[in-house]
């Protein structure tokens, strides 16, 4: 095998070489002249704001609420780490699973029937804090049997789920087998 090996090209210097002109130095930016102090104002706080709220705290949160505490919620319990009543929670650990208390299973339909339709139905619902039910969706559905089933559902009333020792709304996934009669 024959190796070739090139020899590097001269390097060609320029005939004019140009001088660049200096930059100019930034300048220090100039100290700013001493602003005046505001006259004291009978009763106020140092580091208080013009129009402030009686009683209000220096440092407060603009839409704060007087005597709120940090990082709380308008409408919490004081030490409380439960959610507020209006928010629906995913179901997951920590819950008790809800217990049917009254209602019926979903009715087959004539078309349904006709069909031999059998298998499984999963239904989401927001279980609230009374155990009724609403906002039921179908995430999968059998054919003819979407309606009896929303509606088998409607009229369950369940134990409420609760969590830290408080009933709580909550996402809930119903799985419904349907076999036939």
């Amino acid at each position: 095998v024959e190796q070739r090996i090139e020899q590097p090209k001269p390097v060609k210097t320029p005939d004019t070489i140009y001088d660049m002109p200096e930059k100019p130095k930034a300048k220090a930016p100039e100290p700013e002249p001493p602003k005046p102090e505001a006259p004291e104002q009978p009763g106020g706080v140092e580091g208080g704001v013009e129009g402030g709220v009686q009683g209000g705290t220096v440092g407060g949160t603009v839409g704060g609420q007087i005597g709120g505490q940090l990082g709380g919620q308008l409408g919490g319990q004081l030490g409380s780490t439960a959610p507020p009543q209006n928010v629906v929670l995913p179901f997951g650990a920590g819950m008790n699973r809800p217990t049917m208390l009254s209602g019926r299973d979903p009715q087959y339909t004539r078309e349904a029937l006709a069909a031999r339709v059998e298998g499984l139905a999963i239904v989401k619902c927001v279980i609230k804090v009374d155990g009724t039910l609403t906002n039921c969706r179908m995430v999968k559905s059998l054919p003819h049997m979407d309606r009896a089933i929303l509606d088998a559902l409607s009229g369950r009333r369940y134990t409420p789920v609760m969590f830290q020792g408080r009933p709580v709304s909550v996402d809930y996934v119903f799985n419904i087998r349907l076999k036939l009669p």
